[in-house]
């Protein structure tokens, strides 16, 4: 049931930094959010941008009261990035649940009473689901790399295994955030959306997985080869801080074709066969998700996407040790 009254219920955080080309198709998906205005509250942190962002959001919501807009110049606790931006927003922000958001998703009118419904006593942190727009190739195999990996994450939650957080469709508890001293106790991280996850859960709290047509929100893709490294920089330190089993999955699957041959030399297998078999294996958990999440549009890419997860898992781990650094919105980490 809805709520009713004045009472803020719920609040949305979005951390915005050099976003002009997506910021409005962001805020208009949550303007038409399909719950009571007087209950929610969304708030823009702008990461002191560079470009037009902070002039647009005021343009977009000076009729809006439910939006509120805060500039960020300084920073908590040592932190810095998005996770200084949802440090400060959290401490601005009025509601029982926080919902997270980037400022490239656009989600559907009922993302957040889809979200809701999975709160049970001790949940303490819901995760969603998240694709890319449909417009190229690329964009529909990393569409699929998400749901993929999230499919996997699903997988596991059902055996209560905590693997990541999504800080792109994610709703936590304020108690639970709380709870954990929020980002400022945490510490910065260029992940903060899986430091969150994994701070909540081991504070003893619940989680969830929101797995269902209705909570999925849309990003905007990676366009060009070097934005795609630049986020897989970043992306990886999330993957080595994680879960033993996330980090094993991605060398299995990045260096399966050595695997096969080295262990050929010893015992008598069929690395054609073996090959064939894990190309069964991860297509039909694809097309698993693709039917199961109703985005049917993504089923050559699930046929094609073995090629590209033993591509992309390679060129993600030289990348990550190459000795360089991790830039991300125009920011060295």
């Amino acid at each position: 049931m809805l709520p009713t009254g004045n009472r803020i219920q719920i609040s949305v955080l979005v951390a915005a930094r050099n976003e002009e080309k997506n910021i409005e198709r962001c805020l208009q998906s949550l303007h038409e959010l399909n719950f009571p205005k007087e209950n929610i509250e969304i708030i823009v942190g702008d990461d002191d941008s560079d470009d037009q962002t902070n002039q647009l959001v005021s343009s977009f919501i000076y009729d809006k009261p439910q939006f509120r807009s805060i500039k960020i110049t300084s920073q908590v606790a040592g932190l810095k990035g998005k996770a200084n931006v949802l440090a400060q927003l959290a401490h601005a922000a009025k509601g029982e649940y926080f919902f997270y958001c980037d400022a490239d998703i656009v989600v559907q009118p009922i993302w957040i009473s889809e979200m809701l419904a999975h709160f049970k006593a001790n949940t303490g942190i819901v995760i969603g689901v998240t694709r890319m727009k449909h417009v190229h190739l690329l964009a529909d195999l990393l569409s699929m790399e998400w749901l993929f990996a999230l499919t996997a994450t699903r997988f596991f939650s059902l055996f209560k295994i905590p693997i990541t957080g999504m800080g792109n469709n994610m709703a936590v508890t304020r108690d639970a955030y709380f709870a954990i001293g929020g980002y400022e106790k945490i510490g910065f991280s260029i992940v903060e959306d899986y430091t969150l996850f994994m701070g909540i859960v081991k504070q003893g709290y619940d989680f969830q997985m929101a797995y269902k047509p209705e909570v999925i929100s849309i990003s905007e893709p990676m366009n060009t080869f070097p934005e795609l490294l630049r986020q897989r920089k970043r992306w990886m330190h999330g993957v080595m801080d994680s879960y033993w089993l996330t980090r094993l999955s991605l060398f299995v699957s990045s260096l399966i074709v050595p695997i096969l041959l080295l262990v050929s030399i010893w015992f008598p297998i069929n690395v054609l066969s073996s090959m064939v078999q894990y190309y069964a294996l991860v297509t039909g958990i694809s097309l698993t998700a693709v039917f199961m999440l109703k985005q049917y549009d993504l089923w050559k890419a699930a046929l094609l996407f073995w090629f590209y997860m033993i591509s992309i898992g390679v060129i993600m781990l030289i990348n990550y040790y190459l000795p360089s650094k991790t830039i991300w919105k125009g920011r060295e980490y």
